[in-house]
């Protein structure tokens, strides 16, 4: 569906806003506005990575950029997907699907349209959508600091497998983010060298991005580190329950081997001391638990127990 949004004053500027590109949008973004067929194939691309194109049979500047998705009931981690910015002298083409529309629906408010009423031109215009986008990576990685600090609290408890299922969905979300950031940076980096005409007040914009990627760029660093410490020390605690719970079964299966092996023994159809006795049955267990107990202060004394 193609939308021309509206400013809340009048601007030289035209902005276009295209929710999940159909066939007929297709159509009319080439016969309306001169689209190629290239342009078309990028713009429809999910998987596209993050980069800057330039057209010079229409003279449009593409930029494609990744945006956090939230986890869902399939997809218990955070992703990323492309939108994709189109500039065209002065109209602005926005593509998003509906899970990167958050981006955009943020812009429906007075409040908000009043922010792109201050841009002066195309470019300045498009710097304001970026810097908006890009400060969802900080809230991402906020909400993943909230719940390792659950997980963290957990760590004196006894930790079972849905904490560690989650507390690897929070370190593939960091791996997400963090790739999406650094390729969001490499092509932020490269727009000064482009045929983009940035002025002076998009270009103060542009560092306003740069800074609130390369924060981000440091919250994630500083977010893996902390979880990965977490996964190691939540590793460590469960290897030495396992080793705490394996040296119990080897101590008692020690001690439970001894009364097995005197009646083992009193069970054989042959001559034996004291098996005559009337009170051989009690003999024999009187010497079974105080083996069993030499066995045990054994173990304690090697600290085994």
């Amino acid at each position: 569906m193609i939308r021309q949004q509206k400013f809340l004053k009048k601007m030289p500027l035209r902005w276009f806003d295209i929710s999940n590109l159909s066939e007929a949008d297709s159509l009319k973004l080439q016969s309306d506005f001169h689209f190629t067929p290239d342009i078309i194939s990028y713009i429809s691309d999910r998987h596209e990575r993050p980069h800057y194109d330039y057209d010079y049979h229409t003279q449009s500047h593409l930029l494609v950029y990744d945006v956090p998705i939230w986890p869902t009931t399939t997809i218990r981690h955070f992703t990323s997907h492309p939108i994709t910015f189109l500039v065209q002298g002065n109209d602005v083409f926005t593509f998003h699907t509906e899970s990167t529309s958050y981006i955009f629906d943020e812009f429906n408010d007075d409040q908000m349209r009043e922010v792109l009423s201050e841009a002066r031109d195309v470019t300045e215009l498009l710097m304001i959508f970026l810097l908006y986008a890009s400060q969802y990576f900080q809230r991402a990685v906020t909400q993943l600091d909230v719940e390792r600090n659950i997980l963290d609290s957990k760590l004196s408890d006894d930790i079972d497998n849905k904490d560690i299922v989650e507390l690897s969905n929070v370190e593939k979300s960091l791996v997400y983010l963090s790739s999406s950031i650094q390729t969001n940076l490499l092509m932020l980096n490269s727009l000064q060298h482009t045929k983009l005409p940035l002025t002076k007040e998009a270009l103060e914009r542009l560092d306003d991005v740069l800074i609130e990627s390369k924060q981000s760029t440091e919250m994630v660093k500083i977010s893996q580190q902390v979880t990965q410490t977490l996964a190691s020390t939540s590793n460590n605690m469960m290897n030495n329950n396992l080793n705490d719970t394996m040296k119990f079964l080897t101590v008692w299966s020690l001690v439970l081997t001894i009364p097995t092996i005197m009646t083992g023994f009193y069970g054989m159809n042959v001559t034996l001391p004291i098996a005559n006795s009337r009170f051989d049955w009690i003999i024999i267990i009187g010497i079974s638990v105080g083996l069993m107990v030499w066995i045990i202060y054994l173990m304690k004394r090697h600290k085994l127990f």
